[in-house]
């Protein structure tokens, strides 16, 4: 079994990857696939990007506050996805812009759990009366929240693709 610190590193290491083997596919894509919305309410490529920004936003403030104190109460933006999304019109940036973006917060966040203290690993982000996460466990949670997106701007992307042709 792997230490908390190893899996954090193994997390890290895969965050990079998904990162860069996305960017490496999605790179060549044209503007008008990564906006098209493959249903209705459904997000474009550029609106899942736009939330996974958001995401890692929100993640590198927990990760760092987690780190100055435990017990942290921070808002939840879960409630507010679609709202995020749609006020910061994700739609109409320019597809590299966004990937760049995405890819650089993610680097970022994996240096951030390279250089976690360990000591505050088991720090808690209380999310409300009910529920809790620590530190350690939202980071290795944020790894499977990026392989669920990448898989649903992938099928997105197909549906376009079939869509536009």
């Amino acid at each position: 079994m792997a230490s908390p610190m190893q899996e954090l590193l193994q997390a890290a290491d895969r965050i990079e990857a998904l990162a860069a083997g996305a960017v490496e596919r999605w790179g060549a894509t044209r503007e008008a696939l990564a906006e098209n919305r493959p249903g209705p309410g459904e997000w474009s490529a550029k609106e899942v990007v736009g939330h996974l920004i958001d995401s890692a936003s929100n993640n590198h403030q927990r990760f760092v506050r987690l780190q100055l104190v435990d017990g942290l109460d921070f808002p939840d933006y879960g409630a507010d996805n679609e709202a995020w999304v749609r006020l910061q019109r994700y739609r109409e940036r320019p597809w590299p812009e966004l990937l760049a973006l995405w890819r650089g917060f993610n680097g970022h966040l994996a240096h951030v759990m390279r250089s976690v203290d360990p000591d505050c690993l088991e720090n808690l982000w209380v999310i409300d009366t009910d529920r809790s996460i620590s530190l350690r466990a939202m980071m290795v949670d944020y790894v499977g929240h990026l392989e669920l997106h990448v898989r649903q701007i992938e099928v997105a992307m197909m549906t376009a693709q079939g869509q536009l042709d």
